[in-house]
């Protein structure tokens, strides 16, 4: 019988579950790093046994954490995030400008393939990438060259959140960002566009806006990777067309 495992990330800490297929008794091992609010813990779907989580503290700050045995040993890996180049200005909730600023990592996402390779979604909001399991972290500037001088906080922070891998097209990336949108790069994040048409948000200049949306979630289909379902402050929405409407 299969077994199922499920990460979860708390404020007070980290859990990982375990079941059978039948999921009827679970083993819980936690709090991991008990204590620290752990925003995202992910598992790498070329290699169960890597584990990324991003911890984070008004104390002590932000750390990524890395296990290579499924979650029973821990080690901290980098924790360098410098946005690439003069960050610039992004807008504060009453429209002044304010200049980029790293507080901490909302979203990890391993890579399909390659279990040293893994995403990293920050507030500000801006993309990262490790290559070597996390040690070094990279910007992917471009994102934040899609009228990044647009975009404001939403009620939780200005943050990427949500990363969303293709396995039918390995280039293709999707990013969810509060409150901006969403947007998609179809070459490993060289370039990205705004695919935030069909999407209407009261309380903002112009509810149709090309960016400027508070989108909570995206996910994707497990079956039809061109289907998208999203979570928008005031609606559930779904693509047919991998974001194009």
């Amino acid at each position: 019988m299969s077994q199922v495992r499920v990460l979860v990330g708390t404020r007070k800490g980290a859990f990982v579950l375990t079941s059978d297929g039948k999921r009827a008794q679970w083993d819980i091992v936690g709090p991991l790093f008990a204590g620290w609010e752990v925003y995202h813990l992910k598992g790498s779907p070329a290699d169960p046994n890597r584990l990324y989580a991003s911890q984070s503290s008004g104390w002590f700050g932000q750390q990524i954490q890395r296990s290579n045995d499924g979650g029973q040993t821990w080690e901290p890996v980098g924790n360098q995030f410098a946005y690439d180049g003069v960050p610039g200005m992004h807008q504060w909730y009453d429209g002044t400008p304010r200049p980029w600023e790293f507080k901490r990592v909302w979203h990890l996402e391993p890579s399909l393939t390659d279990p040293d390779t893994v995403y990293a979604g920050v507030e500000d909001a801006a993309l990262f990438r490790s290559t070597d399991a996390g040690q070094t972290w990279q910007e992917l500037p471009e994102l934040r060259g899609v009228q990044g001088h647009l975009w404001q906080p939403g009620a939780g922070g200005m943050c990427l959140h949500t990363i969303v891998l293709d396995p039918s097209h390995p280039e293709r990336l999707f990013v969810a960002i509060s409150a901006a949108g969403t947007f998609r790069s179809d070459d490993a994040g060289r370039t990205w566009r705004p695919i935030n048409r069909g999407l209407r948000s009261e309380g903002i200049p112009n509810p149709h806006a090309e960016v400027g949306h508070c989108v909570h979630c995206i996910t994707m289909h497990p079956s039809r990777p061109h289907v998208l379902f999203m979570q928008k402050h005031w609606d559930i929405m779904r693509s047919d067309d991998a974001g194009e409407s």
